[in-house]
């Protein structure tokens, strides 16, 4: 038997390894670890264009020409917004826009921290702290600009909001602060809009926590961010252009999908394990309830959640992210929910072996096999920064599919913008006639892309990472500099 005293030590220990290991994930090789890519590129685009022009959603494809970004940047301003906040106050750079994200990354986890505390023992909260802050996909997805790590930020106050509801703690200002980061929550990215269904089914079986001036207090709150969504996001498009787009945003055969998707779960490593998490969490509630356990409500829409997460990631293109905000929370809930489910003819060290074994494994994926482990000697961030930022400003360039590259332009450099996101949502069309006029002085496209655009009227000057740039042949070698 474990004396408390170094029980107590052995939790301190961990907590604070724990906050190492996340603070130095979330910002090393920050600029360069995930890479640059074309969600955060665009993403980063509407952000800073609120930063400089208004606070509408929209993206420039030509100098002084914006077109909406309703559809093409699918998160909302609860985390842009801070990152154009960044860009007024730091400039406009990757460095202060990834940093803003390594802070909802620390919050997430802190939040989520806390109400593991509240829904399980001190220790077994630990072990889901030190799950989280090793989960390579936190990093992967939470250091790059994109809605998931705020969206589960917001959630996760939510739920926390929730908990001390359902801890006596029932006044109208609790209701309004569950009403405001429900709202923030879902309209950070249309994802989390399902977890207004087990929403709405909890609240049916909530009448003693439910009244009036709570009920008016929280819906306001919630009604008060969908407006200002609605407004910045979408401007005049109308709501059945929103919602006929976000029902299938990728124009794909859903049923041939959905089988295909299927077996991801259970024939490629990532989307097993995450079953394996979230199985284990459902079968432990199954357990509680059978032995009459109260499960508190906050982790009822928490499962809820996860489970049509997993269920809505088979009707869609299969990137792993789009599952990803419930594998979290079966991440969280997992060692609690083994601990329920787990033999009483087992010793419970295998169990604590367990646990350590499986930090270990995620703690060296992070480190040497994950998506954001590969790129930490990459330069592409530098190589981009130096090829783009030595340009004139007296020159314009066209960017060929490539919406991660506007960011590294110098201030003030005119540009033209051609974007293809989905088959439905495509961007700066009209402009793609300019370059076959050799109307732009350069050009600027992904290697593999230069067969798709007319450049006769160009000539290749530099290739830098996976990005080649061309130059109009009438300029001579003036409009870009050698190095």
């Amino acid at each position: 038997m474990i004396p408390s005293w170094m029980k107590n030590n052995i939790v301190l220990l961990a907590t604070l390894v724990a906050a190492t290991l996340l603070i130095f994930l979330s910002t090393y090789r920050l600029t360069e670890s995930p890479p640059i890519w074309t969600d955060e590129g665009h993403l980063i685009q509407v952000a800073m264009n609120a930063a400089l022009h208004g606070p509408q959603a929209q993206l420039q494809v030509a100098p002084g020409k914006f077109e909406s970004g309703a559809f093409s940047a699918t998160t909302g301003y609860p985390a842009l917004f801070p990152v154009a906040v960044a860009f007024s106050l730091f400039g406009v750079t990757l460095v202060s826009a990834r940093l803003v994200m390594a802070v909802f990354i620390l919050l997430f986890v802190f939040v989520a921290w806390r109400l593991a505390v509240r829904h399980m023992p001190l220790l077994l909260a630990t072990y889901a702290l030190l799950l989280l802050s090793t989960f390579a996909p936190l990093y992967g997805n939470g250091k790059n600009v994109l809605g998931e790590v705020p969206g589960l930020l917001y959630l996760t106050l939510f739920l926390l909001c929730l908990s001390l509801i359902e801890a006596g703690k029932k006044s109208w200002m609790q209701a309004a602060l569950a009403g405001l980061f429900l709202g923030l929550a879902v309209v950070t990215k249309p994802i989390f809009l399902i977890v207004l269904i087990p929403v709405a089914v909890v609240a049916l079986f909530s009448s003693t926590l439910l009244t009036p001036p709570k009920i008016l207090a929280g819906l306001g709150a919630f009604a008060a961010t969908g407006a200002l969504w609605i407004w910045v996001q979408f401007g005049d498009q109308t709501l059945a252009q929103m919602f006929a787009y976000y029902a299938n945003p990728y124009a794909i055969d859903t049923a041939a999908t959905i089988s295909h998707n299927a077996l991801l779960f259970v024939s490629a490593p990532q989307p097993l394990y995450a079953l394996v998490l979230l199985a284990t969490w459902m079968v432990s509630i199954v357990v509680r309830i059978r032995k009459q356990v109260i499960v508190s409500r906050a982790e009822y829409l928490a499962v809820g959640f996860a489970l049509l997460i997993y269920l809505a990631f088979l009707r869609i293109t299969p990137y792993y992210r789009y599952y990803f905000v419930g594998e979290v929370f079966a991440l969280l809930y997992f060692p609690f929910a083994l601990w329920t489910i787990w033999p009483r003819r087992i010793p419970k060290f295998f169990f604590h072996a367990c646990m350590v074994l499986l930090i270990a494994a995620q703690t060296y994926q992070c480190f040497f096999s994950s998506f954001v482990a590969a790129y930490y000697n990459s330069h592409r961030t530098r190589d981009v920064s130096q090829a783009l930022g030595t340009l004139s400003t007296s020159t314009s360039i066209f960017i060929y599919n490539a919406p991660e590259l506007p960011l590294f332009l110098p201030a003030g450099m005119p540009y033209y913008q051609y974007l293809f996101l989905t088959p439905i949502v495509i961007l700066g069309k009209e402009e793609l006639p300019l370059v076959a006029q050799g109307v732009p002085d350069l050009v600027v496209i992904k290697e593999e892309s230069a067969s798709q655009l007319d450049l006769s009227s160009y000539r290749e000057m530099r290739v830098f990472d996976r990005y080649a740039l061309w130059q109009k042949k009438s300029l001579g070698d003036l409009a870009v500099p050698h190095q």
